[in-house]
C-alpha cells in the first residue's frame, strides 16, 4: 500500500533532515514523501536537496502559511493513504506499518491515528520495540468526548486519511489560519467518519519546558476552528451524544478564556464569554461562572497559578 507523507517546511533547517530520514527509514517502505518548502528564508531547501532518495519530492512555493502548504501536498499526493509530519518532529520506525495494518484490516474505514510521545530528543532505544501482535486498536465511538476529557491523544503528526476522502474535502486546511487549523480538519473528519485509533506512541512530538504562568500567552478569544465546530453543533449538523460532547468541549475552552479575561481585570468580557457557552454547562464552565462573579483579578491569578502548578510542566514548542 503506497503511503503519501506530506511535510510542510518553513525555516526548519536545523531539524528537517532528521524528520525526512525518519520517514524514509520506515519499516513500511512503500511510500512517497512530499516536502513543501513554504518560502523558507534559511537553508532548509538546500538541506532537503542534498538527500538522495527517489521517494522524496520537493515542492517549493512562496510563503503562504502552513495550511496552504499542506493543501498543496495533498493535491500532489498519489498514495492510498495520506499522513502528515511537521519538519521538527519525527516518525518512530513502525508508524506507517501500524497505519497500514489498520487500514488493511478495516477497508471500510478512512480515518486512522496512533498515539504520540512528548519528547525533547530522539533516543533510539525508546523507538526500537517492534509492534505487538495483534496490533491494539479501537474504533473511537466518542471522538469529541474523548478529546474533551483527555486532551490531545492524537495530533497532526499521528493521523492518516485515505486520499480519496481528503481530496474530496479540499481545501482541507483553512488557508490563512495557523493556530488550530489542523483541529478544524480533524473535527470535520470526525463528523463524517469514525477514527480508528492505536494507543501506541509511535510518533515523536517535540516539546519544551516553559517557565511560569507568566510565560504562557493568555487566550483572549476562541480559535476559529472551535467557533465553526460550535456553530455546526448548534445548527444540528452534529447530532446526539457527539453534539453534546462537542458543545461541552467548546464550553470548557470558553471557560478558560473567561478566566484569562478575569485575570486581566475584565470581568464583563469574562461573563460575556461564559454566556456564549451557556448551552453546555460543564463543571469547568460552572466554576468559571462562580469565579467571574466573586473573584477579584488577583484572586483569579492566584487560582490560575495554583492550578498550573498541579499540571505537568510541558508545552508544545511549535
Amino acid at each position: 500500500m503506497l503511503c503519501s507523507v506530506v511535510m510542510p517546511v518553513y525555516n526548519k533547517a536545523e531539524f528537517v533532515e532528521f524528520a525526512i530520514r525518519s520517514v524514509l527509514e520506515q519499516t513500511h517502505a512503500d511510500l512517497e514523501l512530499i516536502v513543501v518548502d513554504d518560502g523558507s528564508t534559511d537553508h532548509s531547501a538546500e538541506v532537503i536537496k542534498k538527500i538522495e532518495d527517489s521517494r522524496l519530492r520537493l515542492i517549493q512555493q512562496p510563503n503562504g502559511g502552513v495550511s496552504r502548504a499542506r493543501n498543496r501536498g495533498i493535491e500532489a499526493a498519489t498514495g492510498e493513504l495520506i499522513s502528515f509530519l511537521d519538519a521538527d518532529d519525527w516518525y518512530g520506525p513502525f508508524y506507517l506499518e501500524a497505519i497500514v495494518a489498520m487500514a488493511t484490516q478495516l477497508p471500510d474505514h478512512h480515518y486512522f491515528s496512533t498515539h504520540f510521545r512528548w519528547t525533547r530528543d530522539y533516543e533510539p532505544e525508546v523507538w526500537a520495540q517492534p509492534l505487538p501482535t495483534p496490533l491494539p486498536y479501537e474504533v473511537v465511538m466518542d471522538f469529541f468526548e474523548r478529546r474533551r476529557r483527555n486532551g490531545k491523544l492524537w495530533n497532526t503528526n499521528t493521523i492518516a486519511v485515505r486520499r480519496t476522502v481528503l481530496q474530496s474535502m479540499q481545501p482541507c486546511f483553512p488557508v490563512g489560519e495557523s493556530h488550530g487549523e489542523d483541529q478544524d480538519l480533524w473535527f470535520r473528519l470526525a463528523e463524517r467518519h469514525r477514527l480508528v485509533y492505536c494507543p501506541l506512541p509511535l510518533v515523536g512530538y517535540r516539546m519544551e519546558v516553559l517557565g511560569s504562568l507568566n510565560s504562557r500567552q493568555a487566550k483572549r478569544e476562541l480559535m476559529p476552528a472551535f467557533v465553526r465546530l460550535e456553530q455546526r453543533a448548534l445548527q444540528g449538523q452534529i447530532t446526539g451524544t457527539e453534539r453534546r460532547a462537542a458543545l461541552r468541549m467548546v464550553a470548557d475552552l470558553r471557560a478558560g478564556i473567561a478566566r484569562d479575561h478575569l485575570v486581566a481585570g475584565n470581568r464583563s468580557a469574562a461573563l460575556s464569554e461564559l454566556w456564549r457557552a451557556r448551552r453546555a454547562c460543564s463543571s469547568h464552565w460552572t466554576i468559571s461562572v462562580l469565579m467571574s462573579l466573586v473573584f477579584s483579578s488577583g484572586m483569579a491569578r492566584r487560582w490560575q497559578e495554583w492550578r498550573k502548578s498541579r499540571e505537568p510542566e510541558r508545552r508544545i514548542s511549535k
